[in-house]
């Protein structure tokens, strides 16, 4: 047995420029390790040490754009494989931190709140300050419990499926409802600790040994109120519809959408319709623009584009 070496003469000389696929195409060395499968079967780009093949639709990326952080293929794989990937909490230790912060807090805090709300309270003081305490107990609570569900969701449900659903659950119910929660806890504590100096400070000179009078406790119910009605409050206005071209930082499709993956910012959707719709367009469209544009490229015989929202705390990577 041996080798045929494929040749061609020109001027008088053999020259072997031509590279020959393994479906015995030929093609020039110059298309070789180009991230283009000249040859049909991918035999030009196979070994080559520049570039990454995606997984299910095999087209090849630059081997710079593995491990970089953003998605190039469809299926994530250049992000989600042996090499590198993503989790809820992107380190073990703080996977840990979170899970023994999360626990204390639970377990301290409910201790404080029992003992609190079944205290006895001397005088008008006390039964203020042990409202306040009371208030930021439950604030710390709220943010314990939050550490706990987003640490079982890490290392439990989620797992290692995280990297390639990701885009699901930066867009998802869930993710929007723990950083309501976390948020609504942190500002529980912040506007009763602040509740709590003020009351102490003007307080000092005019300490009362009796009972809180009807007006006191008009007023301090009403400061109850308003601290937790403005925290809610706060906590849920990032996800307002009506606020979207504020707080949406993106919007995700489905992989079998080709024209775009991952999380597409506005930017990214006004170059994509640049291109189709040839004429210039503004760089401050709004969100119901985006949508309107999008669905004016495609056909509605199949449903037209599915899309979920990047809202403001998948962004911050809840």
């Amino acid at each position: 047995s041996g080798t045929l070496t494929f040749v061609t003469k020109h001027r008088g000389e053999f020259h072997n420029d031509l590279f020959e696929c393994s479906n015995m195409r030929c093609i020039s060395y110059d298309k070789v390790c180009d991230l283009v499968n000249d040859c049909g079967d991918y035999s030009d780009e196979y070994g080559c040490v520049n570039n990454f093949q995606c997984n299910e639709t095999q087209h090849f990326i630059n081997i710079d754009k593995k491990c970089d952080g953003e998605f190039d293929c469809n299926d994530y794989s250049d992000e989600c494989n042996e090499d590198c990937s993503s989790h809820i909490l992107s380190t073990w230790s703080l996977k840990i931190l979170a899970w023994i912060l999360g626990v204390m807090a639970v377990s301290f805090n409910i201790s404080v709140l029992l003992r609190l709300v079944n205290g006895p309270t001397a005088n008008s003081f006390a039964a203020v300050n042990n409202v306040f305490r009371i208030l930021i107990s439950t604030g710390d609570l709220l943010t314990g419990i939050y550490l706990v569900i987003i640490s079982a969701f890490d290392t439990i449900i989620i797992g290692n499926q995280y990297c390639k659903s990701q885009m699901e659950w930066l867009s998802g119910d869930i993710c929007a409802a723990l950083g309501v929660f976390s948020t609504l806890g942190a500002n529980i504590s912040l506007y009763s600790m602040m509740c709590l100096s003020i009351f102490r400070v003007t307080s000092l000179q005019r300490i009362s040994g009796s009972e809180l009078e009807k007006g006191e406790k008009i007023t301090l119910t009403f400061v109850t109120i308003l601290v937790v009605v403005l925290s809610a409050g706060l906590a849920l206005i990032p996800l307002a519809d009506s606020l979207k071209d504020f707080f949406v930082n993106g919007l995700s499709y489905s992989q079998d959408m080709n024209l775009f993956h991952a999380a597409v910012s506005k930017q990214n959707h006004i170059n994509v319709f640049k291109a189709f719709y040839g004429h210039k367009l503004r760089h401050d469209l709004s969100w119901d623009e985006i949508g309107r544009l999008l669905d004016g490229m495609f056909t509605n015989n199949y449903g037209g584009i599915h899309r979920s929202k990047i809202h403001f705390y998948g962004n911050a990577g809840v």
